[in-house]
């Protein structure tokens, strides 16, 4: 019996193994996004259910004549499709090129790797199950048994894949190590069912050993093509697949020096200084406020913001809150960070600014530029509740500043909408700064809130700008509320900890960028 809990137990560890590992498998190719974590698990789902039907057809039809052989040859077509996974994965171009929406793309690309493997995992329990109960005698009880068993098994993949194994093997290692796993326990039901009185003992003998001899060497010395010229540095950590590119992205610049996170670019350092992105918003502040002499940024990237404000605020203190230690020591690697005086603290923004976990320093200006491996931001650093824990650490006059991508105007302005009302809800007084071409194109925008009473007018305010920016950088990029459509600004379109669907109102904006930007992306890191 112990061989069969021991069957049960590992099928369990296989399938949430790699239902767990396949978002880190996908998020190179698309992103980590609520398309990928809905396509990995519903696909997951569809296979289980594909292959409990077909395994209990097999277990019906062949345990009679064949027995513990028909275990045998599952398993062995479920090691061989775990194994190709994979490989597969870098071999997903056909679908990149056509021209899919992101949904779409998530759900083809998932179903194209891990349709196969769940299915054959899946097929696994109702062959294990009859196998082990032999008669309908106490069927219940060894249902539940088994059932206990696959689950400990399935909690076991979750935890130490989660917490130990995408840090130190890597997606890749984990899918080899869950393949061989399946691959011993074929070994174990073959070697023990040969017959030596079978007429064909020495062909199914022979072909055992050149499996144990072969296989092996595929699963343990696998290893991924060369990086491309252009990635100067690549690592997968317990939150990205981390990848630093040097491209002309903005050659007027200079040489350009890309952070990737997944298949983001998630941040940019040029040799020359810009003035086009929303990391050059820096001196827009101290039109804002007199006093900036604490400064925290949430999220590092390549430590562009970070740095601008060391230069243009010699004499603050800057803090930065980095979830991924990756991140930073990348950072002092690649980007530099090393010659600036510029600490980093690395954990959760949320529960940095906790007032349970609060140190009690104060601020006079918090930018919050965090985001996930893609362009949608991490849901509870949005809400009202977040805001006023960050208000609640701001000296008086203090600014609170929050980026992220959306649209001013248009059918895919809610996200604005929702994040704008959310600010001036908790904030006094608030202000916008758009930096895109036009209301309705995909930009980046970040809003303002300030803890005074105190409010500059448009007109005030782009006088001041200007003085500080003859370019007009600064004044052009600051938006006039009341050229804004009422529909982007309703009232009840307040994000809190008890609804904020970020993800949802990204899901047009990240439909429509990716596509846009996938080709370029590609280009980067060939």
């Amino acid at each position: 019996m112990i061989q069969y809990y021991l069957s049960i137990f590992i099928a369990g560890f296989s399938l949430m193994t790699v239902e767990i590992v396949s978002s880190r498998i996908v998020a190179p190719i698309i992103g980590s996004s609520i398309f990928t974590w809905t396509s990995v698990i519903g696909i997951t789902l569809l296979g289980l259910s594909i292959g409990s039907l077909v395994g209990g057809e097999i277990a019906d039809k062949y345990l009679k004549v064949y027995g513990q052989k028909v275990l045998s040859f599952a398993l062995l077509v479920a090691a061989f499709s775990v194994y190709l996974i994979v490989p597969l994965s870098r071999n997903v171009s056909f679908i990149l090129n056509e021209p899919f929406s992101l949904p779409v793309l998530s759900l083809l690309i998932c179903g194209m790797l891990f349709l196969l493997p769940a299915l054959s995992l899946g097929v696994l329990s109702p062959i294990i199950f009859k196998l082990y109960v032999g008669d309908i005698k106490n069927i219940g009880k060894k249902y539940g048994v088994l059932s206990s068993i696959w689950s400990i098994g399935s909690i076991f993949g979750v935890f130490v894949t989660g917490f130990y194994f995408i840090s130190a093997i890597g997606s890749s290692g984990i899918i080899s190590l869950v393949s061989a796993t399946l691959l011993l326990l074929f070994y174990f039901f073959s070697f023990k069912n040969l017959e030596r009185s079978s007429p064909h003992f020495k062909q199914h003998l022979a072909f055992l050993i050149i499996l144990s001899l072969l296989l092996p060497v595929t699963f343990f010395f696998e290893k991924r093509p060369p990086l491309p010229s252009s990635i100067l540095f690549q690592k997968e950590t317990a939150y990205y697949d981390l990848r630093v590119v040097e491209y002309d992205l903005f050659p007027q610049y200079g040489g350009n020096r890309i952070l990737f996170l997944d298949a983001d670019p998630n941040s940019v350092q040029t040799e020359k200084p810009s003035k086009e992105f929303y990391t050059d918003i820096y001196p827009a502040f101290s039109a804002l406020s007199d006093t900036l002499k604490n400064i925290y940024v949430i999220g590092a990237g390549a430590y562009t913001l970070p740095i601008n404000l060391r230069k243009y605020y010699p004499h603050s203190n800057i803090t930065v809150s980095e979830i991924d230690p990756e991140v930073e020591k990348v950072g002092r690697a690649y980007f530099n960070v090393g010659s600036y005086n510029i600490k980093t603290v690395i954990g959760d923004a949320r529960l940095n600014f906790s007032p349970v976990r609060s140190t009690g320093k104060k601020y006079d200006l918090v930018f919050g530029d965090a985001y996930n491996s893609f362009i949608s931001v991490p849901w509870y650093l949005m809400t009202k509740e977040f805001f006023s824990d960050v208000k609640n650490t701001l000296n008086p006059g203090g600014i609170f500043a929050v980026n992220f991508i959306g649209t001013l105007q248009g059918p895919q302005s809610e996200m604005f909408g929702s994040v704008y009302n959310t600010m001036r809800d908790v904030f006094p007084n608030d202000y916008i700064f758009s930096f895109g071409n036009t209301p309705g194109e995909i930009q980046n925008i970040t809003i303002v809130g300030v803890k005074s009473d105190t409010h500059l007018s448009y007109g005030v305010l782009v006088k001041k700008l200007d003085t500080i920016d003859p370019t007009h950088f600064l004044s052009k990029s600051l938006v006039n509320k009341s050229s804004l459509q009422n529909s982007a600004l309703r009232k009840d379109m307040i994000l809190t900890d008890n609804f904020a669907p970020v993800d949802t109102m990204m899901t047009g904006l990240m439909s429509d960028y990716f596509p846009k930007y996938l080709p370029l992306y590609r280009k980067m890191l060939q």
